[in-house]
């Protein structure tokens, strides 16, 4: 995907293009579901991410599709508030800040991959997640 195929308020759902060689080497559906992610276009004037810099390219940012309270998929998207509501318990997460939690029992925000584009102009992620993908009730005490 180049930046050019997104226009302001798109949602796509993505997977890294190395996938298919991962899978057919592993056959592990659970990394698969992990590696699901939604990549978002707004104008970078409506970013508020509290991450810093290099976190979207030209207001595309990309989040983990699973939601941090149970590991369910989410795709529900409101454009005008940017927000991306879980189906299963109504965790909602603001997609320009983050992707914090604004309502819901997640505890935590939604990871998100640092993106930039290669030398052929296509968006790439700068590294692998740097928080864990998935439920987080497992991680408390």
């Amino acid at each position: 995907l180049r930046p050019e195929d997104f226009s302001v308020g798109s949602l796509v759902s993505a997977h890294p293009e190395t996938l298919k060689e991962w899978e057919e080497e592993n056959h592990n559906l659970n990394a698969r579901a992990k590696t699901s992610i939604l990549v978002v276009r707004m104008t970078p004037e409506q970013l508020r991410t509290s991450q810093g810099e290099g976190w979207d390219y030209q207001g595309i940012v990309a989040y983990s599709k699973i939601c941090t309270h149970v590991g369910c998929p989410i795709a529900l998207y409101e454009h005008r508030t940017h927000h991306l509501l879980c189906p299963c318990h109504q965790s909602t997460f603001d997609l320009a800040d983050s992707g914090n939690v604004v309502f819901g029992p997640a505890a935590r925000r939604l990871p998100q991959l640092p993106l930039g584009v290669d030398e052929e102009g296509y968006l790439v992620a700068l590294s692998d997640f740097q928080e864990p993908v998935g439920p987080s009730f497992w991680e408390r005490g």
